[in-house]
């Protein structure tokens, strides 16, 4: 990735990167959805699903926010 040549590694690792966001919201997402199906409150199943919809909603949005920035990479790397 271009951006790691920019910044020193210092700075890489004290920003959070788009990748590690979209996994960190997937993974709480799935723990919502355990939780619910253990809580033992109303509607425990739907809970369920809904948040596991949220979490593949989230994983497809971060597939495509990572296609656009690769396009948009080679054409900016395309136009020096």
């Amino acid at each position: 990735m271009q951006s790691d040549v920019l910044h020193p590694p210092s700075r890489r690792e004290a920003q959070p990167t788009h990748q590690s966001i979209a996994i960190a919201n997937v993974r709480w997402f799935r723990s919502m959805a355990w939780r619910a199906l253990r809580d033992g409150r109303p509607q425990g199943e739907l809970r369920a699903a809904n948040a596991r919809a949220a979490a593949r909603i989230v994983l497809r949005q971060a597939r495509r926010d990572a296609t656009v920035r690769r396009i948009a990479m080679r054409a900016l790397a395309g136009d020096e």
